[in-house]
């Protein structure tokens, strides 16, 4: 990932200080690994209908990037209560279930402030005062299942992402 991003760097005019990732279903799972293994070359992440395992290999990120986690509690193949086996491989094993995933990077952040706010079908989590600069949002989806949500918050779920994708950069 670090080559593409410095090859296409070397192609085009890009703002090495506010390169994003967005991932979903597995992307979302791959999201999570350049949290742990990349977080110096991105300005934040946001990740939709995916997970991390319960004991990662390897997760010691130098910088606390900005996260944003989106899921349905009705997702069929990526349980949003349940942790669950994904593949029997001693590098993945047990996927985390949502809140613990939500809560694994809270902790890892050290975040100090929770906000709340509730509307139709979906409840919007910030977790704030994060040290480093982290920050945790959380949307759940009370009705959703693995499908991408056309909105988020009465707004176009892309238009969501990037406003708070745009809100980082790298330091």
């Amino acid at each position: 990932m670090g080559a593409m991003i410095d090859d296409i760097s070397s192609s085009h005019a890009v703002d090495a200080t506010r390169v994003f990732a967005v991932g979903y279903s597995l992307g979302s799972m791959f999201s999570y690994e350049l949290a742990c293994q990349m977080s110096e070359r991105f300005a934040a992440l946001a990740s939709f209908a995916g997970s991390m395992p319960v004991s990662p290999k390897s997760c010691d990120p130098e910088r606390n990037v900005p996260l944003m986690h989106i899921h349905g509690v009705k997702d069929p193949i990526i349980s949003y209560e349940h942790a669950w086996d994904w593949k029997d491989w001693d590098s993945v094993g047990t996927m985390r279930n949502i809140p613990s995933l939500v809560q694994f990077w809270r902790d890892r952040y050290n975040c100090q402030e929770e906000r709340r706010t509730e509307s139709e079908g979906e409840v919007h989590f910030v977790y704030d005062a994060c040290e480093q600069g982290g920050r945790v949002e959380h949307y759940r989806l009370e009705a959703a299942g693995h499908d991408w949500p056309d909105t988020l918050s009465g707004a176009s779920t892309h238009r969501v992402i990037w406003s708070f994708l745009s809100g980082f950069a790298t330091p």
